[in-house]
């Protein structure tokens, strides 16, 4: 079979396989009697970008790793003596350069960057709100670009301190969301909460290059796909909005329901196959949505399954890419992942 005829015929298996997806396995992450493994509320996770080593928070800042090849395997870890405790842990995040650190934020408005092989904080800061974080992962020395709510967004260089940021301003209005494009350069894509989208390079004092009105709402989550075309962003009036990067423009939307008192803590998960885009987060209920060639297509899991859509409440999710799944967490200590069904029909 020719080369794109293949690449055609996978692409188009992978997207069946996202729209029929089931919950496949249920697992527990550790035994609390032995005290061993993570034996609490999983509150956020993350898996690094070679898919094998997982990263699990908790609401009492207790923080675990695993091997994805050992999620059945009960081959479980000792939780991290880390300075944590009492701390609800909101976002993990591997260092996208150093496998050894790993930076996390708590509910308590703080910033923590980890060492994971010697078990301790290197770094610790607090801000004046809830954090939203993201590394830049094309640098040596990879920055972090930090939103709080507050009117600045801040740029952390750890060879300088988390305690001395760069200060990025932008007409006075609280900024909640912020993403590195993902390149070599220096810019960053930063969300207010009016809603309004704009383009900084921290290496001018220009201000904004860039802005558009996108959202109506206060928006929870902003990603950009790894080839830097398109910037997905989720509000809290249900809207999924994805926008060409070069020009803000609006390639695709969804509307969904949104529901607060269900969902308190929103996730938006994105991941880019070939020129199709899913984005999956958690409103009433687990949605994933498939964007391509100007069609929208998706699959929302019944709230009359196993999984109802109350255990997805404060619950944390990633894409695995390399086996086509999502992780997500359950109540108390126990991973999902949805996944093609071993009796789903791709027959047709």
């Amino acid at each position: 079979m020719p080369k794109s005829k293949c690449q055609i015929f996978e692409r188009e298996q992978i997207s069946r396989a996202f729209l029929n997806l089931k919950w496949t396995k249920h697992i527990q992450m550790g035994c609390e009697q032995t005290g061993i493994g993570h034996f609490r509320d999983i509150s956020s996770l993350d898996i690094d970008d070679g898919d094998q080593m997982l990263i699990l928070g908790s609401y009492c800042g207790s923080v675990t790793v695993t091997r994805y090849k050992n999620l059945e395997r009960k081959k479980w870890k000792k939780p991290m003596q880390l300075n944590l405790e009492s701390e609800p842990l909101k976002t993990i995040k591997w260092c996208p350069v150093d496998l050894r650190l790993f930076m996390v934020s708590t509910f308590k408005k703080s910033l923590n960057l980890c060492d994971a092989l010697n078990e301790r904080v290197l770094h610790s800061g607090t801000f004046d709100g809830p954090v939203h974080f993201d590394w830049n992962s094309h640098q040596t020395h990879p920055k972090v670009a930090v939103a709080d709510g507050s009117r600045t967004m801040k740029i952390v260089d750890f060879r300088v301190g988390i305690s001395l940021p760069q200060i990025v301003r932008w007409d006075d209005v609280p900024i909640d969301m912020v993403q590195w494009f993902p390149s070599k350069q220096n810019y960053v894509y930063v969300g207010r909460q009016d809603g309004r989208i704009g383009v900084f390079d921290i290496r001018s004092t220009r201000g904004v290059l860039m802005e558009k009105q996108i959202h109506g709402s206060k928006m929870f989550g902003m990603k950009i796909t790894p080839d830097g075309r398109h910037l997905i962003s989720g509000d809290t009036s249900g809207r999924i909005h994805v926008a060409d990067t070069w020009d803000l423009s609006t390639k695709f939307e969804f509307r969904g329901f949104f529901n607060p008192k269900i969902v308190a803590n929103q996730q938006l998960e994105v991941l880019a196959i070939g020129k199709d885009l899913f984005v999956a987060t958690n409103f009433e209920k687990l949605t994933i949505l498939k964007f391509s060639k100007g069609k929208l297509e998706k699959n929302e899991q019944s709230r009359f399954l196993e999984i109802a859509p109350c255990a997805l409440k404060d619950q944390a999710m990633r894409f695995r890419r390399s086996s086509y799944e999502l992780i997500a967490g359950h109540n108390y200590n126990y991973l999902n992942i949805l996944s093609l069904g071993v009796h789903e029909d791709t027959s047709n």
